[in-house]
């Protein structure tokens, strides 16, 4: 299996974070996620808070309320972002593919101000060792393009659609 510190560390370093502080966070967060059998908003919102605690506080664990753009995307109003999370929080992936595919259509709901690729990275993480018994993909920083080329796959994202064939 990956070594997970040196995953949550390239998964900083992605985002241009280099601190003992952030890899700490990250490495709480893990462990807070870890313990848990099902991903829900509230603990999916309790490991968001252990990543950005002491990075940005005023906004950790919590969804944005406002509107943001990401690679000239425009990304889902702040006002859909619950119902675009219970949707995708609804669907457990099965296979290491579809755990990639949950990744993808997270980042593309985007529901934090910030934090989301680290908490993204940290989820997929629990989907493939915690539930699936998968090697995750262990993106590097120094292939950053290349981790930023997935979001242009056609994934199908929840509440953006008008159908969905995630069960």
């Amino acid at each position: 299996m990956v070594d997970v510190e040196e995953f949550l560390e390239e998964s900083n370093a992605i985002e241009s974070v280099h601190t003992e502080r952030a890899l700490s966070d990250s490495l709480d967060a893990w462990t807070y996620l870890r313990q848990q059998e099902e991903l829900t908003h509230e603990v999916l919102q309790a490991a968001h808070e252990q990543i950005l605690k002491h990075r940005q506080p005023e906004v950790a664990g919590q969804y944005r309320d406002s509107q943001v753009q990401v690679g000239g995307r425009q990304l889902p109003a702040p006002e859909i972002i619950d119902i675009a999370m219970t949707e995708l929080l609804e669907w457990q992936p099965s296979d290491p593919v579809n755990a990639l595919e949950w990744h993808v259509a997270f980042e593309r709901i985007h529901p934090f101000a910030d934090g989301n690729g680290r908490i993204g990275r940290l989820v997929y993480l629990w989907h493939c060792q915690e539930l699936l018994d998968a090697e995750p993909i262990l993106w590097r920083a120094a292939d950053r393009e290349g981790y930023y080329a997935l979001f242009d796959s056609p994934v199908d994202v929840p509440a953006q659609t008008e159908t969905s064939d995630r069960s």
